[in-house]
């Protein structure tokens, strides 16, 4: 009865594992996907164009950047590829920026995307970064917000045209998923 009772114990203890291995595959699958930037802010008013416009909306600053059929945001695995490795690949603008062009003295800027990709888990509804060493991006946290979208919060280096010079901004991004 003894061996019995451990028998079933053993079988309950199988049963509840993969419960929450299912629910956790379950949980992930809900954000994995593709996303596009819904918003972006800076902590500080900004001019990153030259329109002498400070602004906390980088969506207004950035020009030439956002395409709405474009992702910005990609969580692997999911339906694109066969890899199972959990990966978050973060595109941002990244600005180019050029004094050589004669109309315009003070600067000029350009936009192009640029990614960084990052290794996760996923824990009691956060995720958990492995360290990246790169000198173009800090990823602080991405985190899953109500509604099923993203918010990332980074920090990265942009040129403000009113202070003439470059300014590291924290930067909050939210993402919605793209169907």
């Amino acid at each position: 009865m003894k061996n019995l009772t451990h028998y079933f114990i053993f079988i309950i203890l199988i049963n509840f594992s993969s419960c929450n291995q299912n629910d956790n595959e379950i949980e992930e699958n809900l954000f994995n996907g593709f996303y596009k930037i819904e918003s972006i802010t800076s902590n500080e008013l900004v001019d990153l164009n030259g329109d002498l416009q400070k602004s906390y909306d980088l969506k207004t600053e950035i020009n030439d950047y956002f395409n709405e059929n474009e992702y910005d945001l990609e969580i692997r695995p999911n339906y694109t590829n066969d890899n199972e490795s959990k990966l978050i690949s973060l595109y941002f603008p990244e600005p180019y920026l050029s004094f050589e062009y004669p109309s315009h003295p003070q600067g000029f800027v350009e936009y192009a995307k640029n990614s960084i990709g990052v290794k996760f888990e996923y824990e009691n509804d956060r995720f958990l970064l492995s360290e990246i060493d790169n000198d173009i991006i800090v990823i602080d946290k991405i985190e899953l917000i109500e509604n099923g979208k993203i918010k990332s919060t980074i920090s990265k280096d942009y040129y403000d045209f009113q202070i003439q010079n470059w300014i590291n901004l924290k930067i909050d991004i939210i993402y919605t998923r793209m169907e």
